[in-house]
Order: structure tokens, then C-alpha cells, then sequence
């Protein structure tokens, strides 16, 4: 699960990252980041109705927030990341999705250096 601290809550924070952010595709998973001014990063996932019906929406956001709280200290601390699922997410095995994850954060980390 991951930490209440590290959510972004908010539908404007999420709109504001996905619009002025950085976009970051590596695979099934597109990251969105955007530098923030306090710690620590903050984070939400966006699953459209293309990658399936709900169950499957909802067993794809489950499986990047597992993904995702393990690989939260591998961020640069204060940004903002929206992961956002392309529709063949659905179908992906969850070790790629995570190969695609920890390819894109390492994208997301090289432009922030």
C-alpha cells in the first residue's frame, strides 16, 4: 500500500501534472512528472476505460500502487508523478510492467539531474 504521504490527492494537482508535466512513456506505462517545491514526492495513477472494465482497472492501479510503493524512494525527492496505464496494461504480465516502470523512473531521474 502505498503512504497517504506520498498521494496526490487532488483532481487540479493531477490535471496541472498532466498538462505542464513532463511525459515520460517507457512501455505500458506513461510517467508524468512535474518538480514540486516541498518533499516528498507525491503520486497518482490514471487508468482510462480503455484498458478495461472496471475489475480490470482496478486490478492494474492495484498492481503499479505495489509497483510504485517499492520504487518510492528511487524518485528525486519533491515532484509530482502521474503513472497513467496504456490500454495494453490490461494484458501485461506484472514483471513487465515493473520492467517498464523502473525504465521510465530512471528516465524521469536522468532529467532531473
Amino acid at each position: 500500500m502505498l503512504p497517504a504521504k506520498y498521494r496526490l490527492r487532488r483532481r487540479g494537482d493531477v490535471a496541472n501534472v498532466l498538462t505542464n508535466g513532463r511525459k515520460t512513456p517507457a512501455g505500458v506505462v506513461v510517467i508524468h512528472s512535474l518538480p514540486k517545491s516541498k518533499q516528498p514526492s507525491e503520486f497518482a495513477f490514471v487508468v482510462s476505460k480503455k484498458v478495461g472494465n472496471s475489475v480490470v482497472r482496478h486490478r492494474v492501479t492495484r498492481v503499479l500502487r505495489h509497483i510504485v510503493a517499492d520504487q518510492v524512494t528511487s524518485f528525486d525527492p519533491a515532484q509530482q508523478i502521474v503513472v497513467r496505464a496504456l490500454s495494453k496494461s490490461a494484458a501485461t504480465p506484472t514483471q513487465v510492467i515493473k520492467d517498464d516502470f523502473v525504465a521510465a523512473v530512471a528516465k524521469v531521474n536522468s532529467y532531473a539531474n
